[in-house]
């Protein structure tokens, strides 16, 4: 059986020029190929996982949404809310505080553009956001969405960036094939965080 990393690479495409870089099995660590439990990944960068960097809530993240990428979004939601997922992905209601609204913006196609973003607002009871730049999601295959929502709501959760040494959602850049869900890295960092 061929592994599933057997040819897979890397489009640069969340905050950098869009490029395709290769990475190969070789790369990851033997726990990583065969699936077996891993422990959390180390940030890139000065980049830290903090709980108060997220969305959450009292253990929610109530969110809106006012976006045409309802699939990715979905998608995302659904992701995040793995087997032993502690933090609850809700809709807002009209008796509780928005935590995070999802929303679209014109960001513009060059190479530096975001194709989608997390905003924090460390204001008491306000609102973060994940936007998608529009110009660089339209278009897109419904993988590549996927994995930019996932991405975003990721950081939403409080997670950091990966480096490419890890199998991990959290990278800077969307894999071609793009990685569409937690892999068991995430899921590990997720856990530390939220335990």
């Amino acid at each position: 059986m061929t592994s599933p990393l057997h040819e897979l690479s890397v489009v640069v495409a969340l905050a950098a020029p869009l490029i395709l870089v290769s990475f190969l099995p070789s790369d990851l660590t033997a726990d990583q190929q065969r699936g077996a439990a891993v422990a959390p990944a180390p940030c890139i960068g000065s980049e830290r996982e903090r709980r108060s960097e997220s969305s959450v809530d009292d253990g929610e993240i109530r969110w809106t949404d006012k976006t045409r990428y309802d699939t990715a979004r979905k998608h995302a939601l659904e992701v995040w809310q793995f087997n032993g997922a502690r933090i609850k992905l809700r809709p807002d209601s009209a008796t509780t505080v928005n935590d995070l609204e999802f929303r679209d913006y014109r960001g513009g196609a060059a190479d530096r553009a975001a194709v989608a973003q997390y905003v924090r607002d460390s204001g008491t009871a306000a609102t973060d956001y994940v936007r998608f730049n529009r110009d660089k999601m339209d278009g897109r295959s419904r993988a590549f969405m996927n994995s930019a929502a996932a991405h975003e709501l990721g950081h939403a959760l409080g997670l950091c960036h990966k480096t490419g040494r890890v199998l991990s959602l959290m990278w800077t850049d969307i894999a071609s094939p793009p990685i569409t869900s937690p892999q068991a890295v995430d899921k590990a960092n997720y856990n530390a965080l939220w335990r």
